[in-house]
């Protein structure tokens, strides 16, 4: 995987970022991926995972209604 590094970084934003991840659970690392990724419309692997189980549950329910008619 690559790096990134963010010379120059305002140490307000700095405090807000760390404060952010805090509030989610996450590293300031962790954080700014997923600003990125949300900001550039690129889905995490977690989000991918969760899209795919809301497919087969999608699917399973289509299954089980048209058993029921």
């Amino acid at each position: 995987m690559a790096s990134l590094l963010i010379r120059g970084l305002d140490d307000k934003l700095k405090r807000q970022l760390r404060v952010r991840a805090a509030e989610n659970g996450r590293s300031m690392e962790e954080e700014v991926r997923r600003i990125l990724r949300t900001a550039l419309g690129v889905p995490s692997s977690e989000d991918e995972h969760e899209r795919k189980l809301e497919e087969i549950d999608a699917a399973a329910r289509t299954r089980l209604r048209s058993k029921g008619e």
